[in-house]
């Protein structure tokens, strides 16, 4: 199965080099962000992630630390390195790469078996029964650096070769899956994954106008790329996301059978009640524990009560290394870089404008340790005169005495004048950049993802900066 979407052959530099990776081993790479590792599949089947790579055809990855599995017979690939002049100034990293044979992905393709009979049970049943059954919805847990990502990819992937059509869902603020950093999202998977874009996944319908490769993910803006910033606005987003998955789920046979895969933030057993959030919210019946036999232990004795819940635990991927704050910081700026202006496969073109701020209303997430009483004056969210008191989630802002300089602002679907509960439970639209607001002008300098008149929804200021 080839990767639709990809770059067409090109020449190779003259350093180009060859190496075989045998049957059931991984290649193990590590490219800094100033340098472009420049491949292709010689011979052999190949696969990052589960998303087996097209042969012959030359692939480029910039900025990861991923494995390139060989899983039926001895491969050949070529490849070699150049220098990405854009990012050559920021890190001091080199590239290393090893091989290695020793894996978990026997386990993972276990775990891909027996989640798909889930699949094959649902889909039967539904075929004969008015009442119908979800397929399996399941939650990886693990520590930092744990391979819940991968995992996740990997699964995702293994579906769409058995011709399924997932739910993805990312739990995890501090990425941007197909999305920017800062937010939550579900999205139904129905082929491969871009493993060239900066996170693995792929570009978004905001700024690819719905292409065939491109994925229509539902956003929930949480602002924040800790959970622990606002836990109550961020498991309140977690619920409101679940509701637009389950809908999903009864209104579409094919995501139905196919089941849930949700990826989520590090969590251990203090985090229970998160955990039970994410259960409840999605209707988890599988849970996967990645190298940590104490929480699953803990687990299985504090859901001992739910009956139709499984809890097991599989070994982490030995290949699992530790990624530097830094790294992560880069990550993102990338992914935002990418959303803007796309990659070299697709190149966007993002329109600069400056924006009349007058009327415009604008809303942040307030951190749980901030205190309204020391925002600044005029400040104060509107409380619901119904007793919701969402105060402890958004507060209004005034961009002349907010500092929304070089930060990302979510665009939300909303249109009303007095959003109340409908700000929280509003999806993002889109994103923009704002460079700089002209107080004397009182005009915000933005960064679109294409051209076109600004729609005045509602906007939601995130803690995620950007310069350009």
């Amino acid at each position: 199965m080839s990767i639709p979407g990809l770059g067409s052959e090109s020449a190779y530099e003259d350093n180009l080099k060859s190496m075989s990776i045998p049957q059931g081993s991984e290649w193990r790479i590590e490219i800094p962000f100033k340098q472009i590792l420049k491949f292709k599949v010689a011979e052999g089947i190949l696969e990052i992630n589960g998303t087996e790579l097209p042969n012959n055809v030359e692939l480029q990855l910039t900025g990861t630390k991923c494995c390139i599995y060989s899983p039926k017979q001895e491969s050949k690939i070529e490849y070699s390195l150049v220098q990405n002049h854009e990012l050559s100034m920021y890190e001091d990293d080199e590239f290393a790469e090893y091989t290695s044979g020793e894996t978990n992905m026997n386990s993972v393709l276990n775990l891909h078996m027996y989640v798909e009979s889930r699949r094959q049970v649902a889909a039967d049943h539904n075929v004969s029964n008015e009442e119908p059954s979800l397929g399996p919805r399941v939650m990886l847990l693990g520590g930092k650096q744990s391979g819940k990502t991968t995992l996740a990819k990997t699964l995702i992937s293994y579906a769409v070769k058995m011709n399924q059509s997932p739910i993805l869902v990312n739990l995890n603020p501090q990425d941007g899956v197909f999305a920017l950093p800062g937010s939550i999202s579900a999205t139904a998977i129905s082929d491969a994954l871009d493993v060239e874009s900066c996170n693995g996944y792929g570009l978004t319908t905001t700024t690819t106008g719905g292409s065939p490769t491109s994925k229509q993910p539902i956003v929930k803006n949480y602002g924040f790329t800790e959970i622990k910033e606002n836990l109550d606005l961020y498991k309140y987003q977690i619920s409101q996301l679940g509701i637009t998955v389950l809908s999903r789920l009864e209104h579409d046979a094919r995501c139905r059978d196919s089941g849930v895969v949700v990826d989520t933030p590090p969590l251990g057993i203090k985090d229970f009640d998160i955990i039970q959030s994410i259960i409840s919210d999605f209707r988890i019946d599988l849970i996967v524990v990645l190298g940590n036999e104490k929480l699953t232990i803990d687990l299985k004795k504090k859901l001992s009560h739910k009956s139709n819940l499984q809890i097991v635990k599989i070994n982490k991927s030995p290949g699992v290394v530790e990624v530097s704050d830094k790294f992560i910081r880069m990550s993102q700026e990338v992914t935002i870089k990418e959303y803007f202006n796309g990659n070299y496969k697709t190149r966007l073109s993002p329109f600069k404008t400056d924006i009349d701020a007058t009327g415009l209303q604008i809303y942040k997430g307030v951190k749980d340790s901030v205190s309204l009483s020391f925002l600044p004056a005029g400040d104060d969210f509107e409380r619901d005169d119904e007793g919701n008191d969402l105060s402890k989630y958004y507060s209004a802002i005034d961009p002349s005495s907010s500092n929304v300089d070089n930060s990302i602002i979510a665009v939300t679907h909303l249109q009303s004048s007095t959003p109340g509960k409908d700000l929280l439970n509003s999806s993002v639209l889109g994103y923009i950049h704002v460079s700089k607001f002209d107080d004397e002008k009182k005009k915000l300098k933005v960064l679109l993802p294409f051209p076109g008149v600004f729609p005045r929804n509602i906007l939601i200021s995130t803690d995620i900066g950007y310069n350009e």
